[in-house]
């Protein structure tokens, strides 16, 4: 149940993340006109906005189950991880030799912490 819980909230706050990104390819959520904050939602922004809702809860859950040092950095690595697969993907963004040695020593850093567990 806690693994279901943990790939729960990576998948609801990248998701989150890459559909308010694609909420804002179009233009900003938020502007600034005549010294007045302007809120433009869209369909996107709604739904990344309760995506983020839902991965909030869901953060609040697993610290309060977890050890801190431990469930932080774990589901941040697979956040991280899942990010930069789906920026490929649908942003087309580029995998550069550095990115993906970053990504490697995320991947690392999950092994290493894996090991007391």
């Amino acid at each position: 149940m806690q693994k279901i819980i943990i790939a729960a909230y990576v998948l609801t706050t990248s998701a989150a993340l890459v559909i308010l990104k694609l909420g804002s390819n179009s233009s900003s959520p938020i502007s600034i006109v005549d010294s007045r904050v302007h809120v433009n939602l869209n369909y996107y922004t709604v739904i990344g906005v309760f995506l983020y809702g839902i991965s909030f809860l869901t953060y609040i859950y697993l610290i309060s189950k977890f050890d801190l040092g431990y469930i932080i950095p774990l589901v941040t690595a697979f956040v991280y991880i899942l990010i930069f697969t789906a920026s490929y993907f649908i942003f087309k963004e580029s995998f550069t030799a550095v990115k993906i040695a970053g990504i490697s020593l995320i991947v690392m850093g999950i092994i290493l912490l894996s090991l007391n567990k």
